[in-house]
């Protein structure tokens, strides 16, 4: 059996080129690139976990899809581009969408407005639960949530949105920037006592919206939210305030650095000049801690090593080991950093993380408003 479209291509250029040929679809050659890879996000990221994890739905007569969270990227055109996943999945299900987000813009057009197909999808401009409370959950095949950010928006699980989804059997699956991302809507999810499947599906239809110093993929990684919380389940704020330090010591690295290191916690090995070497775990921005001694290690630019203070032993022995998921020894990093490190970083470090990451956030909407419009 032949691949649907959206597994035979793995890159923008390929995959729009194949639609292009499609009866009614030619327009797409006359469509910058990147203003139609940017209308087409959205449904493509769609089309490709349909695919990957559930082919049965492209199978079915009807596919009804509940966008929730929706506000620009996820809406152009009032999310008629939605209304191509037929064609990305080698279909002939009819598609119905509906669209809810507080910040819904219904008024947000690309430069591809022209071409869009005529069929635009249901507009909801209101929070999950208000609209869970008139309307009924299993009436849609599948419920999507592009960048839920998690850690700033717990609403969606405080107020059971989510849980009243699952409740239903509706399948719910989200996407991230990367893998790293991922993992920390996972911990999160986790922490109320949700189940998320253990890998994600990387998608190569993404949009890039980062700059020199990172790499922000918007569709890049998709995931399924698997199973609400048992009754009774509590939620452990312990390890949330732990993730909360993990995005604290990020941004200020972000702040004193420039970028954030890779490998929080990960075990290293630094060679001196006479060829000695030692086993060391990396904390953070070429910090390390030798966890024999616990003497703290700072790689100074120029390849010096100065002592940055010690790390009790009691913290050593909460190290989580390399068979651990990589989150689990960040937020052992952060911890570490947060407590006895953050002297050997120079006193300009206490800029503005909040400033920082404000201005973050709008430089990449501000980037993604443009790919629309090229």
């Amino acid at each position: 059996m032949a691949q649907p479209l959206i597994l035979h291509h793995h890159e923008w250029p390929g995959l729009i080129a194949g639609l292009a040929t499609r009866s009614g679809l030619a327009y797409l050659r006359d469509i910058p690139l990147a203003t139609a890879s940017a209308v087409l996000a959205a449904p493509a990221a769609v089309a490709r976990w349909i695919a990957v994890r559930a082919p049965q739905l492209a199978a079915a007569p009807a596919l009804s899809i509940l966008v929730i969270g929706a506000e620009t990227t996820d809406a152009p055109e009032q999310g008629r581009w939605y209304q191509l996943l037929p064609q990305l999945l080698d279909a002939r299900c009819e598609v119905t969408v509906t669209l809810i987000g507080a910040e819904l813009d219904t008024g947000f057009a690309s430069a591809a407005a022209a071409h869009a197909p005529a069929a635009p999808a249901q507009c909801h401009r209101t929070g999950l639960a208000e609209f869970l409370s008139g309307h009924a959950a299993p009436a849609f095949n599948l419920a999507v949530v592009f960048q839920p950010g998690m850690q700033k928006h717990q609403g969606w699980l405080a107020a059971g949105g989510f849980a009243r989804l699952l409740a239903t059997s509706v399948p719910l699956i989200a996407s991230s920037y990367a893998a790293d991302e991922y993992e920390m809507d996972r911990w999160v999810l986790e922490c109320y006592g949700y189940r998320v499947s253990a890998e994600p599906v990387l998608n190569p239809f993404y949009l890039e919206l980062g700059d020199d110093r990172t790499s922000v993929r918007w569709g890049g990684a998709l995931w399924q939210v698997e199973a609400a919380p048992p009754p009774g389940s509590e939620v452990n704020r312990e390890r949330l305030a732990a993730l909360d330090t993990l995005t604290s010591m990020v941004m200020h690295s972000m702040t004193a650095v420039g970028v954030p290191s890779p490998g929080y916690g990960a075990q290293a090995e630094l060679r001196a000049a006479d060829g000695s070497r030692m086993s060391m775990v990396h904390v953070f921005d070429n910090r390390f801690v030798d966890t024999a001694n616990g003497k703290a290690w700072y790689l100074a630019p120029g390849g010096e090593l100065r002592e940055a203070g010690s790390i009790p032993p009691e913290m050593l022995t909460r190290y989580p080991g390399m068979g651990a998921r990589d989150i689990e020894r960040a937020v052992w990093a952060a911890d570490i950093k947060a407590r006895y490190l953050l002297g050997s970083y120079p006193r300009r470090a206490t800029a503005d993380a909040a400033a920082t990451a404000e201005g973050m956030l709008a430089a990449m909407r501000d980037k993604a408003a443009s790919l629309f419009r090229k």
